[in-house]
């Protein structure tokens, strides 16, 4: 019954392969069903035969109108325009492309309806490239509201609106239903298909807040799917393995030599990690620490435990600038061990790759260090025995999946630098073990933050100035990238004056200088990110300020840097600002985070912004943020340690994600493969919302 919706985007009518790579970066998959899971985030009120003297500049209107006269371009600069009657004044219809079809729906004298944003130029009404023009009695046809969706480049509101009518039209009214009866009355749901029609005809503002039943029924379809998921791959995990111990002990000769002394919270997660390597039982454990608290150490330590039972490891990084700089610290930690490490990334040559692809396939190879890169089919180990993924978050739990499947009897360990609050830990990740890291190193001085007003520029300014005298390095933050443009770290439709990197490396670069200076965001190629992290990373290197957007939020680790600026701070979610905080503070030196806040800012941002002032502690500020935004704020609600769910939002779903969980593990103890004829329709439902690996896992065995 979704078949359908399983196809590719280029099944749609007007899709080509441009297109088609255009909507896949919008929507995120190739599947006709993830247009359907793309929420509005507007609706715009639509004026029905207002008279035009009244309405104001760039309103939405329908009219009926006379066409009186056709003015054809003289020049292919200038418009094709059609001029039409209203008792209440001319409009012109301008066209800067016209299509025959379109001019034969205009013919002089006809009466048609017109949809369109009603602009004044030069005293003439004007309405340029009308959204539809149909006859004047079929005027009703004509939508009541307009429905408006976040955007990406080379796509219109008109087209992505058409191809989501044409993937609604796709869904079958036939679709088998996996929630039970009584939950769906209980909750007063409307049904798969009801509820997808409804989120995207919504009739107000209202009926796209969080409480919408059509968003709520579709969330917990979403967090179902997710906790099944979930307990497959938990399921899986909790096979026994082969362990044959062996003398050899890397680990321990390493501890011994460590120039620095480990946390007892360190030693502890590293005593759980090893009592597991060594052992029949399969790992599956998370590692939650805060900023700065010391996993990366753990990781290599864990590494070391596998060596030595003669295993491959393999570390995955989200970002190929996190992955480079996990390569020097484990190659620089581990200069004088018997280990080779290597490191596999898009930006390896073709004869690099092959080289790697042979050397892990004939064993010599001890570490792999790697972005998705790892996940190719072609990527082939001799004996993996340990996964360690970083920032799991960043790859989707199942995902790691494809390299665990590398291996036989692969113990895996998920990093986190996200605390999550401990009151949704559990159903989120299926009561897997669980490793906290609680303390940061001794030689960490506490980050001192400050808010402040970003009208107060001078001063911040002279500091900054002292900054770099003492040859330390400085962030700034900003959260969109051009002016006009919606923050990488949100998205909300809410029109609100934000800095953008752009200006604000031009202005930095005019005070400081230009070879100082450096920007970085989202839209840059690999390599360019790459390059800019790596002469802001480089003690020697000449950058000594970096614009840059959330992209820096995880990982990096610039020991130089002891000054973080957050412009619009205020729109940024509590849990994100302190990750940013967290790529300051990394040395010994003293370190600050200066919260900058802008116009819209009142008592409920103060008092989000004071916790941040006055708490360095991850969890504590994980569980503020949970309670403060689950009362319905919306601004800044992508939780970077959460999955990126596309419908479910954790800050007003935690109660689904409850009940997912309970009603997952009480499908798949009456049917662990999901064989059974009754529950096939969960299959359909993991296939539906792209946990397709699942399904591997079942249809392997």
């Amino acid at each position: 019954m979704i078949t359908n919706l399983l196809l590719p985007l280029s099944s749609l009518t007007r899709v080509g392969p441009t297109i088609s790579k255009f909507l896949i970066n919008l929507v995120s998959q190739d599947r006709v069903f993830a247009l359907l899971l793309h929420k509005p985030i507007r609706v715009e009120k639509i004026l029905l035969q207002p008279r035009l003297f009244e309405v104001q500049n760039d309103s939405l209107i329908i009219i009926k109108a006379t066409v009186e006269s056709h003015i054809k371009p003289a020049t292919s600069k200038q418009p094709y325009k059609v001029i039409c009657y209203t008792p209440t004044g001319y409009v012109t219809l301008v066209f800067f492309k016209i299509f025959p079809s379109q001019i034969s729906k205009m013919s002089i004298g006809s009466e048609i309806s017109i949809l369109g944003h009603l602009t004044r130029s030069n005293g003439e009404n004007q309405i340029v490239h009308p959204q539809e023009i149909l006859p004047a009695e079929q005027i009703g046809l004509l939508p009541k509201t307009n429905v408006i969706y976040p955007l990406g480049t080379a796509i219109s509101q008109k087209f992505l609106s058409q191809k989501i009518r044409e993937a609604l039209s796709k869904v079958s009214n036939k679709t088998e239903e996996w929630i039970d009866d009584n939950l769906v009355k209980q909750k007063g749901w409307l049904s798969f298909t009801e509820s997808l029609k409804a989120l995207h005809n919504p009739q107000s503002d209202e009926d796209l807040s969080p409480t919408n039943p059509a968003r709520k029924r579709l969330a917990y379809d979403e967090l179902l799917a997710w906790q099944i998921a979930i307990f497959l791959a938990k399921g899986r995990s909790q096979a026994q393995k082969k362990f044959i111990p062996t003398q050899l002990n890397y680990a321990d000769d390493f501890l011994s030599s460590l120039p620095f002394e480990l946390t007892k919270s360190q030693l502890t997660a590293i005593d759980e990690i090893k009592s597991e390597i060594n052992s029949h039982k399969k790992m599956l454990r998370i590692l939650q620490g805060d900023v700065g608290s010391g996993k990366t150490i753990v990781a290599i330590i864990s590494c070391l435990h596998a060596i030595s039972q003669n295993k491959q490891t393999c570390v995955l990084a989200p970002t190929t600038v996190l992955a480079k700089q996990h390569f020097h610290y484990f190659s620089k930690l581990l200069s004088k061990q018997n280990i080779t490490i290597e490191l596999l990334t898009s930006a390896n040559t073709k004869k690099q790759k092959d080289k790697i692809y042979d050397n892990l396939a004939n064993g010599s190879i001890n570490i792999l260090i790697s972005t998705h890169a790892a996940l190719e089919d072609i990527v082939q180990f001799k004996n993996l025995g340990l996964a360690i993924i970083d920032e799991q978050h960043r790859f989707g739990v199942i995902q790691r999946l494809k390299i665990v499947q590398k291996g036989v009897d692969v113990d895996t360990l998920l990093m986190s630098a996200t605390p999550i609050p401990r009151s949704l830990m559990m159903a989120l990740y299926g009561d897997m073990d669980i490793s906290i890291l609680a303390e940061k190193p001794k030689n960490r001085q506490p980050i001192e933050t400050l808010v402040m007003s970003s009208k107060k520029i001078a001063p911040i300014y002279e500091a900054m100035k002292r900054t770099l005298d003492r040859d330390e390095k400085i962030y700034w933050i900003c959260p969109a990238i051009e002016a006009g443009e919606t923050p990488e770290n949100q998205d909300s439709a809410e029109e609100i004056t934000l800095m953008n990197v752009t200006k604000k490396y031009e202005e930095l670069s005019k005070i400081f200088g230009v070879e100082k200076v450096a920007m970085l965001h989202g839209k840059m190629k690999e390599k360019e990110k790459t390059d800019i992290m790596d002469q802001f990373a480089d003690p020697n290197g000449h950058t000594k300020i970096l614009v840059a957007t959330t992209v820096i939020e995880v990982g990096i680790d610039v020991p130089d840097a002891t000054v973080i600026l957050i412009e619009n701070a205020e729109n940024f979610g509590l849990s994100q600002l302190h990750q940013l905080r967290g790529r300051v503070g990394r040395s010994a030196k003293k370190s600050y985070c200066i919260l900058l806040y802008g116009e819209k800012f009142g008592p409920r941002q103060r008092e989000r912004l004071n916790i941040l002032r006055e708490s360095n502690d991850g969890f504590f500020i994980a569980e503020e943020d949970l309670r403060i935004r689950g009362s319905g704020e919306l601004l800044g609600t992508k939780q970077s340690g959460f999955p990126e769910f596309r419908i479910a939002n954790l800050m007003f779903d935690s109660d689904l994600l409850k009940i997912a969980s309970k009603n997952a593990q009480l499908i798949l103890s009456k049917d662990k493969n999901l064989e059974l004829p009754q529950n096939l329709k969960y299959q359909e439902l993991l296939q539906l919302f792209n946990y397709d690996d699942c399904l591997k896992i079942i249809t392997s065995g």
